[in-house]
């Protein structure tokens, strides 16, 4: 196959139909420079954020993680194994429900569930030194990112490298929102652990994303691309372009590129075949940047900038006419700010302001979208509509 070698390759295909995609992975492998996996053992690491179906856009979808299957075992990988650690389910049950683990099992791959984890070395990291991931690691040779294309609440945009945020087991994630509570500090740790990865390709599943309230609450957009690199912050920035986004103004981004990069200036990535003008995203409903916050408070006297701050941070609101009190919410908490009070069959979200520390982990794991994002005149108001 005759294509042009690029630091991110760009295509278009509409639909997950199976022979489509496995022409479209073949294609863009090579235009990204896919890497001999001839006798490797293979770690394949899709979104599997919670039990959702496939037609959500949730989660990666399971035509896509079987055609990345077949295509690592056409290249001569000796085994496949696919996992992910979803933050407060079971991670073969939240595959079941997506199809991701009957897409494993048809197509010759392993589903595993990381449930242990040892410390894994970043070497150069502005945050780490080292951190908890699955111990699956140490029995691979190469990990394939499949991340999908989606919004974030927190991160404004997700994809290959907030993926990788899922090698750490289970509810150890919250810790790190713990002790990382700031869009800047989360953002340097996630950048810190992609970058540690030695040997890592990123597929990334572009052709139906998640607009709105990402990564779990937003709905479906019919994007039709897929992007594939050896970079996975090459990646993350193409792909933050082809729904709208200024990925210099998301803070982790940048970050990303400028250490890959090992330069404090921008050079953008090199596509091919198609640029970035190709792909429209008419319509896709963007998130607000958190440097625009900034901006507010920062125009604000500084005798009332605390108590504007109160009033315009943004924060969870609970609804209690869709809250199935499932619990997912209090059990992800890191800050323990949340408890549930259910009687009279309804459910109530109970939050201590004081300790929320806004990371909406609470809103990203919600399976019902009882959760939104607001501020606290909106959830006086909600409040008052229910009582």
């Amino acid at each position: 196959m005759d294509a042009t070698h690029a630091d991110v390759a760009l295509l278009r295909c509409e639909d997950y139909d199976r022979t489509k995609l496995d022409a479209i992975i073949a294609q863009a492998a090579e235009i990204a420079g896919f890497p001999d996996v001839r006798g490797a053992t293979v770690l394949v690491k899709p979104n599997v954020l919670n039990a959702s179906p496939a037609a959500k856009a949730v989660t990666t979808h399971p035509e896509f993680v079987g055609a990345v299957i077949r295509f690592a075992l056409s290249q001569g990988a000796k085994e496949v194994l696919v996992g992910d650690s979803p933050g407060w389910q079971p991670g073969a049950l939240a595959a079941k429900t997506s199809g991701i683990y009957d897409a494993v099992k048809q197509n010759g791959g392993k589903w595993v569930d990381f449930r242990e984890a040892s410390p894994h070395a970043v070497n150069h990291g502005k945050r780490l030194r080292n951190i908890p991931l699955t111990t699956w690691l140490e029995h691979v040779d190469i990990v394939i990112n499949l991340p999908k294309l989606k919004n974030h609440r927190l991160m404004t945009y997700t994809g290959a490298m907030k993926n990788l945020f899922g090698l750490i087991p289970g509810t150890a994630k919250s810790a790190m929102h713990m002790q990382y509570p700031g869009v800047m500090e989360f953002g340097e740790m996630l950048v810190d652990l992609a970058l540690s990865i030695p040997r890592c390709f990123t597929f990334m599943d572009g052709i139906v994303a998640m607009q709105g309230e990402g990564p779990g609450s937003g709905t479906p957009y019919s994007l039709g691309i897929v992007l594939a690199s050896q970079s996975i912050a090459k990646l993350d920035w193409i792909a933050a372009r082809c729904v709208g986004y200024d990925p210099a103004l998301i803070p982790y981004l940048a970050d990303g590129l400028r250490r890959t990069l090992q330069s404090e200036a921008i050079i953008e990535p090199a596509i091919s075949p198609l640029s970035v003008q190709d792909v429209s995203h008419e319509g896709f409903e963007l998130l607000p940047y958190h440097s625009e916050l900034g901006r507010k408070l920062g125009a604000i006297p500084n005798a009332m900038r605390a108590f504007a701050g109160s009033l315009i941070r943004l924060r969870p609101v609970f609804h209690t006419d869709k809250c199935i009190g499932c619990g997912a919410c209090v059990q992800i908490c890191p800050a323990n700010a949340l408890a549930l009070d259910s009687k009279n069959k309804a459910h109530i979200v109970r939050i201590d302001d004081k300790l929320c520390i806004t990371c909406f982990c609470c809103h990203e794991m919600c399976p019902a979208k009882a959760i939104s994002i607001g501020r606290v005149p909106m959830r006086l108001w909600h409040r008052a509509t229910r009582s």
